[in-house]
C-alpha cells in the first residue's frame, strides 16, 4: 500500500497534557509568591499559545504493512497488518524557541517548547484516530499506539520504521543516534486487525522498568 500523508489541518495542543508538561497541579492551596510565579507563568503560556498558532505545521505520514513484520524486530512478530507512521509539527517552533533562549527569555522558551511538546501529541493523537477510521471501514480495530523507545520497543529499531516510511516526504529525518529532527514529532505502529494485540496499555506500563517515563501509569 503506498503511504498516506495527512497535512493541511488543525489540531488544539492538550491542556492537561500542558499543565503535565509545564509541572502544574490542580486543587492545591498557593500562597503569595506561588501565585504571583504562577501569574507570571500564566501570563507566559497565554502569549506563547497565540505564538505558537504561526509556527505549529502538522504533518503526518503512514503505511499500512499487510504481511511485512517490522525486519529483525521483537515486537511486530507474525502480525498480519501493522501501520507504521510519522508525525511532526515542522521545524519552526523549536527554532522559536532556541531564539528565546539565546535571547535569555528562558520561561517563554520553556513555556513554548511545552506547547510543542503538547502539540506534537495532539498531532499523533489526529493521525492515529485517521488510521482507526479507516481500519474501521474495513471492519477492523487498531491497537494502542506503541513508540520506539518505550516500554520494551528499542529506539534503535527507529532507524527500521523509518525504511519502511518514507518520513523525508513531510520533512522528517533520523540522526545517527535514532533521534527525529525536528525534534517535535512523533514515530509509533498500531495493530490492525479484528481483535488487536496490546502493544502498549496499563499492564504493558506497570510490567515497564522505565520508572522515569512521563507516560509511566503508576501502580
Amino acid at each position: 500500500m503506498d503511504p498516506v500523508i495527512l497535512e493541511g489541518f488543525d489540531i488544539e495542543p492538550d491542556g492537561a497534557e500542558l499543565s503535565r508538561l509545564l509541572g502544574r497541579k490542580n486543587g492545591e492551596a498557593i500562597g503569595a509568591p506561588a501565585a504571583a510565579a504562577a501569574g507570571k507563568i500564566e501570563a507566559a503560556l497565554d502569549s506563547a499559545l497565540e505564538e505558537s498558532k504561526g509556527l505549529i505545521e502538522p504533518k503526518a505520514i503512514y503505511l499500512m504493512a499487510a504481511g511485512a513484520d517490522l525486519p529483525g524486530s521483537d515486537i511486530f512478530v507474525a502480525l498480519e497488518k501493522v501501520a507504521f507512521c510519522v508525525c511532526t509539527i515542522g521545524p519552526a517552533l523549536e527554532e522559536r524557541v532556541t531564539a528565546l533562549s539565546k535571547e535569555g527569555d528562558m520561561l517563554a522558551a520553556v513555556v513554548l517548547d511545552a506547547i510543542g511538546s503538547a502539540a506534537a501529541e495532539a498531532t499523533a493523537r489526529y493521525a492515529n484516530d485517521h488510521i482507526e477510521e479507516a481500519a474501521a471501514a474495513v471492519g477492523l480495530k487498531i491497537s494502542c499506539r506503541a513508540s520506539p523507545g518505550y516500554g520494551n520497543w528499542d529506539v534503535k529499531e527507529q532507524k527500521k520504521l523509518f525504511e519502511l516510511v518514507p518520513a523525508g516526504r513531510i520533512g522528517v529525518t533520523l540522526t545517527k543516534s535514532s533521534m527525529m529532527v525536528p525534534r517535535k514529532s512523533v514515530s509509533f505502529a498500531v495493530h490492525i486487525a479484528e481483535d488487536p494485540v496490546r502493544l502498549r496499555s496499563e499492564g504493558s506500563c506497570r510490567n515497564c522498568d522505565m520508572e522515569t517515563c512521563p507516560y509511566r501509569i503508576p501502580d
